[in-house]
């Protein structure tokens, strides 16, 4: 599924009328039914509506669905034009539905908060994705009445009225709507907050757009679908050679407890050999949660460069290194860190602490960086922009650092600069400690048995969501902890297996 800014939404409706030839008014007939077709799944004729419609083609789309249902003896219609340009298409739409012989328009006055409090469904047309600049001021209260004096549900046309379709931000106010129909595709406002928690639930209706033009956009939403395609496969006459080395780098004697969790993940998740090497001691709370961990300790505080002799003949076994987790920054640990970092030819994995060593490095493609916002917002060193909602800036970054990087944030972006992925997985379950360290383990033990750095991040993303939700479904998202998504990982697994 493509996830497309509002420019190239506009685009491909331009291409599909002028080079297949199916204009716009198609386009508008079609959207009015998917309007329509949503909305008798879910409500009787009985069923009293409220149209807020715009003057632009979002309002257009709304016209024809409520000529639709109108026909069809839903008789419990109102209609309130917001604004007066009215687009071309929408000038047609309201000629149509007055050849019908609707006339119940009403207008924006005292009554209007009457009419939102005694609606079973308002259908919001005002904006769409048209949205420009700061909403005018009626617009305004329009939105307040209906967020504040609703009793039904509303559903907005392909995304709630004052939210960008680019960045999911509100311009001062936003339709809160129980659900969304979109056109197309998923839009970026859509899945970046708060535009994400705006939209609701998200119907994507496909209408007449040739698939091809999607291609226009390098971004796409992961799925169940696309994390099954991708999964590594398990022939029967395998040994545990066939499935890679795992090593991780990890942990201090102030920070002991991420190293496991990253283990554990790898473990997990499939690979065939994890090895874990901390400075200082952890042999009992790694043999406790997975004995088949291999584990190694220096006997010290925190590594430092000499320890690279030490560890040179594991370093060149991995399939795949972890590095970072539970470190700590000292200078000795972060020339350890670009030591490894720099000299080492398999992929890696830069997690925590060893983020902070390899920001000035040139990187190369089979290595991902995994920051969590406020690693993400140091090592790209800029306080000037919300890099939450600058999806392009994390692009730019990982095109510049010849990487691909795993932001975490409640929209997880993945990106090398060329292709870049969102997952939407997940919930509050996952905002505690260990969450990335566990992330970090499942994508190296992915790695491990053959999968390139972008698609091992697609499907961990994905699955470490997932099963967060599985989890905490039963136990609470208060409750659920990374050991317990650790635990419980199959259960996501399964999920997409037997999709």
């Amino acid at each position: 599924m493509h996830i497309l800014t509002k420019e190239e939404m506009k685009k491909i409706d331009k291409l599909t009328s002028e080079e297949y030839g199916i204009g716009s008014e198609i386009l508008m007939e079609q959207a009015g039914i998917s309007i329509y077709n949503e909305i008798i799944k879910n409500f009787k004729k009985n069923t009293h509506f409220l149209f807020v419609l715009g003057t632009g083609n979002n309002g257009g789309d709304g016209l024809a669905a409520a000529r639709l249902l109108y026909n069809e003896g839903y008789k419990n219609l109102k209609i309130i034009i917001i604004g007066n340009n009215q687009s071309n298409l929408f000038k047609k739409q309201l000629e149509i539905i007055k050849k019908f012989k609707f006339d119940n328009f009403i207008k924006y006055d005292k009554n209007f908060e009457n009419h939102v409090s005694t609606a079973d469904c308002i259908i919001d047309g005002l904006i769409g994705i048209g949205l420009k600049d700061d909403l005018k001021e009626e617009t305004q209260e329009v939105i307040n009445i209906i967020n504040s004096k609703k009793r039904g549900i509303v559903i907005s046309i392909d995304i709630p009225s004052g939210i960008d379709a680019n960045t999911g931000k509100i311009s001062k106010n936003a339709i809160k709507a129980d659900k969304t129909i979109t056109f197309g595709s998923y839009k970026l406002g859509h899945i970046f907050f708060p535009g994400r928690e705006y939209s609701g639930k998200i119907i994507v209706a496909p209408l007449s757009f040739p698939k091809d033009l999607f291609s226009l956009s390098h971004r796409e939403l992961v799925t169940s679908d696309m994390v099954k395609k991708l999964l590594p496969k398990r022939p029967k006459f395998s040994q545990k050679y066939d499935f890679g080395n795992v090593l991780i780098l990890a942990g201090s004697s102030e920070f002991p407890g991420a190293s496991v969790l990253s283990a554990i993940g790898a473990q997990k998740i499939g690979a065939g050999l994890v090895k874990l090497i901390t400075p200082s001691s952890l042999s009992s709370s790694v043999l406790e949660h997975e004995p088949g961990i291999i584990y190694k300790s220096l006997n010290k505080n925190k590594f430092s460069l000499r320890d690279i002799d030490i560890i040179s003949k594991d370093i060149k076994k991995a399939s795949v290194i972890v590095i970072g987790p539970g470190l700590g920054r000292s200078n000795e640990t972060m020339q350890f860190v670009r030591n490894v970092v720099e000299y080492s030819t398999s992929p890696i994995v830069v997690d925590a602490d060893a983020l902070y060593a390899v920001d000035a490095l040139a990187l190369r493609k089979n290595i991902v960086l995994t920051p969590h916002v406020g690693e993400m917002q140091r090592i790209v060193r800029t306080d000037e922009i919300d890099i939450r909602q600058n999806y392009d800036y994390t692009e730019y970054f990982a095109k510049n650092k010849k990487a691909t990087i795993v932001f975490k944030d409640v929209t997880t972006t993945i990106t090398n600069g060329e292709k870049t992925y969102f997952n939407i997985t997940g919930n509050t379950a996952l905002s505690k400690g260990g969450s990335g360290d566990l992330l970090t383990g499942i994508i190296a033990g992915l790695i491990a048995q053959g999968l390139n750095v972008m698609e091992a991040s697609i499907i961990a993303s994905y699955l470490l969501g997932r099963t967060a939700e599985i989890v905490s479904a039963e136990k609470t998202e208060y409750y659920t902890t990374p050991l317990d998504i650790a635990k419980n990982l199959y259960k996501a697994l399964l999920e997409v297996i037997n999709a």
